[in-house]
């Protein structure tokens, strides 16, 4: 037997085990493995935008769009990944709440 109840999509089946009746919400599980999934997501994505190479990568990319006068490349570098350090711990710090 299937029913559709409101937006939820409950399905009923027989247990053989106690004969009655039980009751899978079957929107309620997907949404909890979509929220697992996400988290395992979010988690995946913060460890590689806090690791040294993606900051690496970030700052040499801000380092070729922005030249600071009188400044060499290599101090340019390390002023950008510092800079790129800030602002993933500031996402960072926002995905944690």
């Amino acid at each position: 037997m299937h029913y559709v109840c409101g937006t939820n999509l409950l399905f009923i089946f027989k247990n053989k085990e106690n004969k009655g009746e039980q009751v899978m919400d079957i929107k309620g599980m997907m949404l909890e493995l979509a929220e697992k999934q996400a988290d395992a997501m979010k988690d995946k994505m913060m460890d590689e935008l806090g690791s040294e190479d993606m900051a690496s990568k970030i700052a040499s990319a801000i380092n070729k769009k922005i030249d600071i006068p009188f400044v060499s490349e290599e101090k340019e570098q390390i002023f950008f990944e510092k800079c790129v350090d800030v602002v993933t711990d500031i996402i960072e710090g926002m995905f944690k709440k």
